[in-house]
C-alpha cells in the first residue's frame, strides 16, 4: 500500500514558516502576532497534526480579511489573584494570545504550586499538543482544554440533535524520559478531519458519524443534511456515554470558568480556554513525581505487544518522532494546500520566496 505523503516534494520547515509569517503580516498582523501564529501551525505540522497545520493558513488569512479575527488590540484582564487569572481576548490571534498566556503560567509558578488561567473569546488557538512541552520540561503537569461555543457538531448521547463539538483536551506529563502528550477530542474525531474526508468526497472508515435520526453513519454529507448529522462521541453507539462525560467537562472548563459559553449566543470564531498548570514540587515533591511517572511509562512501554501488534506507545512517542523526523527530512505538503497558500500569497500581493526542500 502506498503511504499518503509517498511521492510529495518535501517543503522547509524553516522556509515555510518565513513564508507564512509574511503573509500573515500582508494580511495585517503585527510582526509578532504573525511569528506566534506561524510557529504554532508549523508545529502542528511537525508534530503531525496536519489539519491544524498550515493548511489551517489560509483559513486564518480569510478570517483576518472579514474581521472574524482581530488584526490589533490588548488582552483584557478581568481577574488577576496571583494563582489564577482571567483574560478576554477580544477574538486576537489564538497562538499569539495563547504563548502569552503560558509565559505567564511559568512566570507565576514559582510562587504558586498551581496556576490555572481562562481564556474568554480567543481566536482559534491551533493544535493543544503545541502548548504542553514548554511546561512539561520545566517539569509541570498541564491540563488544556478548549472549545468554540459558537459550533454545534455533536450531540449528546442518545440524542440526535446537535448541542456540543469535538471539546478537544490535552494533558502534558512530565517524565524523566520524554513527557506524555495527551491531546484528544471527546468526539471520535475532529471537525477539521471530518472537514478533510467531505473536501475529498470520501467516507470516514468506520461509523464516525450520527445521521440526522441518530443512526451511525460514514458519510460526512449527513452533516449537512436535513436534519443535520453529527460526529459521534468518543465510544460511539455502544460506549458515547463516556465521551458523553468528558465532553461535558470540557464545556465546564472552557466555556463555564471563562465566562463564554453557549448561554451567550457568541458566534462561531471565538474559543473558551481553561489552561491549568501544577508543580509537583508543591506536593509530595518532583523527585517523587518523576519516579512514578517515569516508572509508569517505563512500564507500559515494557508491556508485551499483542500477538502480531507493535510495541505499546505512548501519547506523543510517534508526535515527537514526526517532529525530529520533519526537522531533519523536510515537511511532505498535498499540492493543494501549497496551491491554496500561494493563491492568497497572490491575493495579498507577496512574492514567495523558495520553500522546497535543498536535496543537498
Amino acid at each position: 500500500m502506498t503511504a499518503p505523503d509517498e511521492g510529495v516534494p518535501l517543503q522547509d520547515p524553516v522556509a515555510l514558516a518565513r513564508e507564512a509569517r509574511r503573509l500573515l503580516e500582508a494580511a495585517g498582523l503585527s510582526a509578532e502576532m504573525a511569528e506566534d501564529v506561524a510557529a504554532v501551525l508549523l508545529e502542528a505540522d511537525l508534530l503531525g497534526h496536519r489539519t491544524h497545520g498550515l493548511s489551517m493558513l489560509p483559513n486564518y488569512l480569510e478570517r483576518l480579511e472579514r474581521g472574524a479575527m482581530a488584526k490589533a488590540g490588548e488582552v483584557e484582564v478581568t481577574v488577576d489573584a496571583g494563582a489564577t487569572f482571567a483574560w478576554r481576548a477580544h477574538r486576537l490571534a489564538g497562538a499569539w494570545v495563547m504563548r502569552r498566556a503560558v509565559r505567564q503560567v511559568l512566570a507565576r509558578v514559582a510562587e504558586h504550586p498551581v496556576v490555572t488561567a481562562t481564556i474568554a473569546d480567543c481566536s482559534h488557538i491551533g493544535a493543544l499538543q503545541v502548548y504542553l512541552r514548554s511546561m512539561t520540561d520545566a517539569g509541570l503537569f498541564v491540563t488544556l482544554a478548549t472549545t468554540d461555543p459558537g459550533i454545534a457538531s455533536v450531540a449528546p448521547f442518545g440524542g440526535a440533535d446537535p448541542v456540543l463539538t469535538s471539546n478537544p483536551v490535552a494533558y502534558g506529563i512530565p517524565t524523566l524520559d520524554d513527557p506524555i502528550l495527551v491531546d484528544a477530542s471527546t468526539s471520535v474525531v475532529s471537525n477539521g478531519a471530518i472537514a478533510g474526508y467531505a473536501a475529498r468526497g470520501e467516507r470516514t472508515p468506520g461509523a464516525w458519524l450520527v445521521d440526522g435520526q441518530g443512526g451511525p453513519s460514514d458519510d460526512p454529507a449527513v452533516l449537512s443534511a436535513d436534519p443535520p448529522g453529527t460526529i459521534a462521541l468518543l465510544g460511539g453507539q455502544e460506549f458515547g456515554y463516556k465521551g458523553f462525560g468528558f465532553s461535558l467537562m470540557v464545556e465546564a472548563l472552557s466555556l463555564g470558568m471563562s465566562g463564554h459559553g453557549r448561554s451567550t449566543g457568541a458566534p462561531r470564531g471565538g474559543q473558551g480556554v481553561f489552561l491549568q498548570a501544577i508543580d509537583p514540587a508543591g506536593f509530595a515533591g518532583r523527585d517523587a513525581f518523576l519516579r512514578e511517572t517515569t516508572a509508569l511509562s517505563r512500564r507500559c512501554r515494557e508491556s508485551r505487544p499483542r500477538e502480531g501488534g507493535p510495541p505499546v506507545r505512548l501519547p506523543g512517542q510517534r508526535a515527537l518522532a514526526n517532529r525530529d523526523r520533519n526537522l531533519a527530512e523536510g515537511l511532505p505538503y498535498p499540492a493543494a494546500t501549497l496551491a491554496a497558500i500561494r493563491d492568497w500569497a497572490s491575493r495579498l500581493r507577496v512574492e514567495m520566496g523558495e520553500i522546497r526542500k535543498s536535496l543537498a
